[in-house]
């Protein structure tokens, strides 16, 4: 859905003012200017030094004209399809879409409660929950591979696991250029070639700099793979206020800020036009335990004050929500993800991620997941508004009615509740007696049922035949 939209009149919300982000905006260019970036790859750097910035060593200082220069070619608009081909998410400014985290060390086991490692199958699972659920629009991981047949290649593993389980874009990390390159090769399976998938991709990468102020080898590599095929890539940071960037949460944001526009202008000058996802997800460090909080208030504060800051240099913008510093899945857990799932929503972000996420990140919850799909649900009605219009107002209806009348039978009422009213799935409305006779469940007993439910009967559409031979094909000579 598209929001801070005066068209549609939806729920609005602004973090910063505008010469506020314009201020911020100032800085970033005056970072990459006169402190530079360290870039590892002397390739790179010397097609930097040919574009008009200042090299010493690997610091390259980039000035502003260029990148200016190189926004104009990065695309405002991206388009990623589903496994089918179909249109799925459009990234532009106001467009919302949520997904899962990625690559948790533990698993929450919704049937033992206990936390441990994740298999094949955990990834599979979580995958068709994903598929299942209504307001999940991508999906990620959640959990890191542990059983892969080569721990060294888990990730094309995991890949292979979740391309087969859901329908959904996939947004994934890679170890290197060279796993990116395999997972390429199986989306290449599913669109019938290179062309079709640089028109429909569906897949989009992830990576990350090094804050402060750092693009890896690693990282390098992957961005010139992904620009020359035109893999549509989140090119974020993950600054940690105080630690990795300043305290202060203007500071932390400029830097941010700068470290992103530089990974832009790499990928401009590496392929202009190449399909760039910024923002971040930027923490805050708590002082007493040296956490860097999913949950906190500061975090979402600053991811929305980064949307705004990208959606003045006209990018799409990638921020979480759905998350929890919990250690497993309690009223801690669903509160900070309500909280953080109205602030990204009202931010206006495009690809909002790390639903399921639990301990910071540390270990993910199919009960956090199917949750948060459910206050996802009710979120988006709640920014929806109110809509005024001659048929919402319904001025005849109640001059029909008239005084000490009833609507509960008109035509209008029946018409209308279910644009009008958002109906839980798993939250209880039900009277005290009726609560009681079905055994008094709270909201953790449903979810749970609700998990071990998909788990047991939901099946995902199946890859075609004759490309999931292909993609098996493919996996086998990857184990030879």
């Amino acid at each position: 859905m598209k929001v801070n939209s005066t068209a549609n009149e939806t729920v609005q919300f602004k973090i910063l003012s505008q010469t506020q982000i314009e201020k911020i905006a100032s800085a970033a260019y005056e970072i990459l200017e006169r402190t530079g970036v360290k870039v590892n790859d002397p390739q790179i750097v010397e097609m930097l030094k040919k574009a008009g910035c200042v090299v010493k060593d690997i610091k390259v200082y980039i000035p502003s004209f260029l990148v200016n220069e190189c926004l104009s070619y990065a695309p405002k608009k991206i388009t990623i399809s589903n496994r089918d081909g179909k249109i799925a998410m459009v990234l532009e400014k106001g467009n919302i879409y949520f997904g899962a985290g990625s690559e948790t060390p533990f698993l929450i086991d919704s049937y033992t409660g206990n936390r441990r490692s994740w298999s094949t199958k955990d990834i599979e699972d979580a995958a068709k929950i994903s598929d299942s659920l209504e307001n999940m629009d991508f999906h990620m991981s959640l959990g890191l591979l542990s059983d892969a047949p080569d721990p060294m290649a888990y990730d094309i593993y995991q890949f292979a696991a979740m391309l087969k389980n859901t329908v959904k874009p996939i947004v994934s990390t890679a170890i290197d250029s060279e796993s990116l390159k395999d997972m390429y090769n199986l989306c290449t399976i599913i669109t019938d070639g290179e062309d079709n998938f640089r028109l429909r991709p569906n897949f989009v990468l992830y990576i990350e700099t090094i804050s402060p102020l750092v693009h890896s080898k690693e990282v390098l590599a992957k961005i010139k793979f992904a620009a020359t095929k035109g893999i549509p890539t989140i090119y974020t940071n993950a600054v940690n206020a105080g630690a990795t960037g300043p305290v202060t949460l203007a500071g932390s944001i400029a830097q941010g800020a700068a470290e992103y526009l530089s990974g832009v202008v790499i990928a401009q000058l590496i392929s202009k036009g190449a399909p760039i996802i910024g923002g971040g997800t930027l923490f805050a460090m708590d002082m007493s335990t040296g956490v860097a909080s999913y949950g906190s208030t500061e975090n979402y504060l600053m991811d929305a004050a980064m949307t705004e800051v990208c959606n003045y240099f006209g990018l799409p913008v990638f921020s979480l929500a759905g998350c929890s510093s919990s250690k497993c899945f309690d009223g801690q857990a669903a509160l900070e993800a309500m909280f953080g799932t109205i602030a990204a929503a009202l931010s206006g972000a495009n690809l909002i991620h790390d639903v399921g996420y639990l301990e910071d990140g540390l270990a993910g919850s199919y009960e956090q997941l199917v949750l948060t799909d459910e206050i996802i649900g009710m979120v988006k009605r709640f920014i929806t508004g109110v809509i005024v219009n001659d048929n919402t107002l319904a001025l005849d209806v109640i001059e029909k009615v008239g005084p000490g009348g009833n609507f509960l039978a008109e035509d209008h009422t029946y018409s209308n509740f279910k644009s009008e009213m958002f109906k839980p799935k798993l939250i209880d409305r039900s009277v005290y007696a009726n609560w009681k006779a079905a055994g008094s469940k709270t909201l953790e007993v449903r979810v749970n049922e609700k998990v071990k439910e998909i788990l047991a009967n939901y099946r995902p559409k199946p890859v075609p035949s004759q490309k999931l031979a292909m993609i098996e094909d493919y996996m086998r000579a990857l184990k030879k």
